[in-house]
């Protein structure tokens, strides 16, 4: 940085304090908008669509009890349903 652009109140950032996206893994894309069973580790299931996932497998799945909200840590497996 130049100390003119300092002088003058600019402030150019370096790419690695550029904010980066963290785009969803290709592997989870399978999921949404799809019908599925998840299982969770306190062995309840859910029978829904996903609406909504992210790469920590935070879910928002539509299911016949309305929509619901599970934690990624909480999850044993997703399984497609045909």
């Amino acid at each position: 940085m130049e100390r003119e652009d300092i002088m003058r109140g600019k402030i150019i950032a370096s790419k690695s304090e550029e904010k980066k996206e963290n785009p969803l893994h290709r592997q989870l894309k399978q999921f949404k908008n799809k019908d599925v069973q998840i299982m969770q580790k306190n062995n309840e299931t859910k029978d829904g669509k996903i609406l909504a996932i992210d790469n920590y497998l935070n879910i928002a799945v539509e299911t016949s009890e309305g929509i619901e909200f599970i934690k990624g840590t909480r999850l044993l497996y997703i399984q497609l349903l045909s």
